[in-house]
């Protein structure tokens, strides 16, 4: 209701902060529903998208983009086509239907027909990409991130702090869409999340997006980011998952290439830091290296060979086979669900609608490291897209949507600066503005000279 109430008053003030907000909280709280009406439930993020659909068609300020938003329209576009064809063209198929879940399917998959997750995925993704378009629009990204960051971590680490003292009130509150897949009574921390690997995903993408925020900017940014890393580390470690240890590893692992691929094309620049913190690492290593390394080969020895890591493998290769039966070109948006998401967008979406999303988040990827403020949440993309491809094979991720509006590169006309301005928003830095991609020429306000005559500025 809150929810609701925030959005009406943002759209009768045509205030877009308000809606960034609503975005950012619904995607903070992933579990939790904001209207349920005879049996169907939507999430609280799917509401606040219909608000930023609503705004985005109201707002008047136009926007010049990179590449990056036609290949995720053209994504959006083909999906939709595969998910109305696929179940029909490929009638039977053996899948894994998201409602039926992995384990008891990948023993007896279930045929491919039409579901209400064909309709249900395809209306996420273009209300995901409408807010995606309205974020870029009106210069809000980066406010519904970090409230999405704050929301998603903060919450998690408060519940679990209710829950160790047994006085957890937020269940009928905050999981209030059934999506409860933790096993009775494991002690792992799922905070507002479905499951513990959902908090280890989205954790490790705010992580890595506060750390480079941390090592990319000063003040008071700094010291929040710096704050938001240590707390999100400690939800990974928290969630005890097999996906946190897997995909940290790889994420730590690309940050530590980059550091060195700086440090060479630097000449050695800052070889004093990097000294210190080896010696730092090696001490740490040596007093508690066994206390620190005991818990994550434990989690390592726990899924390999266990039910789940079995049945997660088996759904992976049951994706790749329902690639093969449509002939490349997917099963369709809601038809297979595996483990990975990678393998899940290859089953769903086919060979072309992985081109497209891969060609979308290389755009991303390139305009985003022309500008420094944009690296941040380009490295936090990363990690959640890694992250996923372990373990998270959802679509639907709100996190997801957000990375993606606050890295893209934007060029602002004159009019979106002004509404900027006028808002108070500064989540996007002005650009010159511009015609159809060119660059207007300013002209120089004259400047008067003490002696009185007119003389234009140099």
């Amino acid at each position: 209701m809150a929810l609701l109430l925030l959005g009406a008053v943002a759209l009768l003030r045509r205030d877009p902060r308000c809606i960034a907000v609503a975005l950012g909280a619904g995607a903070g709280l992933p579990a939790t529903a904001g209207v349920s009406l005879g049996g169907i439930s939507v999430n609280l993020f799917v509401l606040a998208c219909v608000f930023a659909a609503v705004g985005w068609a109201t707002t008047r300020t136009r926007t010049v983009t990179s590449a990056a938003v036609t290949f995720l329209v053209a994504f959006a576009v083909w999906s939709t086509a595969a998910t109305l064809l696929g179940p029909w063209a490929f009638h039977g198929v053996p899948v894994l239907l998201p409602e039926n879940g992995i384990d008891e399917q990948v023993k007896a998959p279930s045929a491919l027909a039409v579901t209400v997750s064909n309709l249900a995925q395809p209306a996420f993704l273009w209300a995901s990409m409408l807010a995606v378009l309205f974020l870029v629009r009106t210069g809000t990204a980066r406010t519904a991130l970090w409230t999405a960051a704050w929301t998603g971590v903060g919450g998690s680490l408060v519940r679990g702090l209710l829950k160790a003292v047994g006085a957890d009130v937020t269940g009928p509150v905050l999981d209030t869409l059934d999506i409860d897949y933790s096993a009775p009574g494991d002690p792992r921390l799922r905070g507002v999340f479905a499951e513990p690997s959902e908090l280890a995903t989205f954790s490790l993408g705010v992580a890595v997006l506060a750390v480079v925020t941390v090592a990319t900017t000063t003040g008071r940014r700094r010291a929040w980011a710096a704050v938001l890393a240590v707390l999100a580390i400690a939800a990974i470690l928290a969630s005890a998952s097999g996906t946190a240890v897997a995909a940290s590893g790889i994420v730590l692992a690309g940050l530590l290439a980059v550091v060195l691929l700086r440090y060479v094309a630097s000449q050695g620049r800052g070889t004093p830091w990097i000294v210190l913190s080896v010696i730092v690492v090696a001490i740490a290593a040596l007093a508690a290296g066994e206390r620190l390394l005991g818990p994550v080969l434990g989690i390592v020895d726990d899924k390999i060979g266990s039910q789940s890591y079995d049945s997660r493998t088996a759904a992976d290769a049951l994706g790749i086979r329902v690639l093969w039966d449509t002939w490349g070109l997917g099963a369709g948006l809601g038809s297979n669900r595996s483990s990975s998401f990678a393998v899940t967008l290859l089953s769903t979406v086919g060979i072309p609608g992985v081109l497209l999303f891969v060609c979308a988040i290389g755009a991303v990827t390139v305009g985003a490291v022309r500008h420094r403020r944009l690296i941040a949440p380009m490295a936090g993309l990363l990690a959640l897209l890694v992250a996923k491809s372990i373990a998270a094979p959802d679509l639907s991720t709100p996190l997801l949507w957000l990375l993606v509006a606050a890295t893209l590169p934007v060029v602002r006309t004159e009019a979106a600066r002004h509404a900027t301005s006028t808002t108070g928003s500064t989540d996007v830095e002005p650009r010159p503005a511009t015609t159809h991609g060119s660059v207007l020429p300013r002209r120089t306000p004259p400047v008067i000279r003490p002696s009185g005559r007119r003389h234009a500025a140099r």
